[in-house]
């Protein structure tokens, strides 16, 4: 068998470089297929986590309407975040006076849109009172002793109608809810309405 050649040894040689190139070049372009894949899903799980978050975050900002009345600096509607509880719209209202009767009421209660919240005062008689489809936190008003703002609160009562109970009572105590209907303007129907919302003692 003849020698091989110096010439014939650099050809082969060359030959195996060429290859040994060619495989690298193609391994290397996979690593990059493969890193631009794992990149892409990387965003992908971004992109996820985001739209996550930004749900949670939607629920966390929703706000809620609250009627809060009683015993408050400040009663009426007032808008607080989803998460709140009686106690954010006891602060939220300004504070209780100091004839307000917390003990009475769950500070720690989750509130719920459309929430009414009745602080009263000490010793006044409460019971919580289911009106439709609807619950009603807090107590009975008691029309022989309830101040404007608390009448005031009553559906359908507004500060003119809230005088005139006041100016009755001042005159001739209440000895029943239903002596309530002998103030001008309250009839049987608004007496419905009420009711099951106020006491005489």
């Amino acid at each position: 068998m003849d020698k091989i050649t110096k010439r014939e040894k650099m050809i082969v040689a060359l030959i195996m470089l060429i290859v040994l190139v060619f495989f690298m070049s193609k391994k290397k372009s996979k690593e990059n297929i493969n890193l631009s894949d794992s990149n892409n899903i990387n965003q992908e799980v971004n992109i996820k986590n985001n739209e996550i978050l930004e749900v949670e975050n939607d629920n966390f900002n929703e706000e809620i309407y609250v009627h809060i009345c009683g015993r408050v600096k400040n009663p009426g509607l007032i808008k607080l975040s989803s998460d709140s509880r009686v106690i954010d719209a006891v602060e939220a209202s300004g504070g209780v006076f100091e004839d307000a009767d917390l003990d009475k009421i769950n500070l720690a209660k989750k509130l719920k849109d459309e929430e009414r919240v009745y602080i009263p005062k000490i010793e006044e008689q409460t019971s919580s009172v289911d009106i439709g489809d609807g619950n009603l936190e807090g107590g009975q008003i008691n029309i022989n002793t309830a101040e404007k703002s608390e009448l005031e609160t009553l559906p359908g009562i507004g500060p003119k109608m809230a005088d005139k109970i006041i100016e009755h009572r001042q005159n001739e105590e209440f000895s029943s809810i239903e002596d309530i209907k002998s103030v001008s303007g309250i009839g049987d129907k608004k007496f419905e309405e009420i009711k099951k919302l106020i006491c005489i003692n």
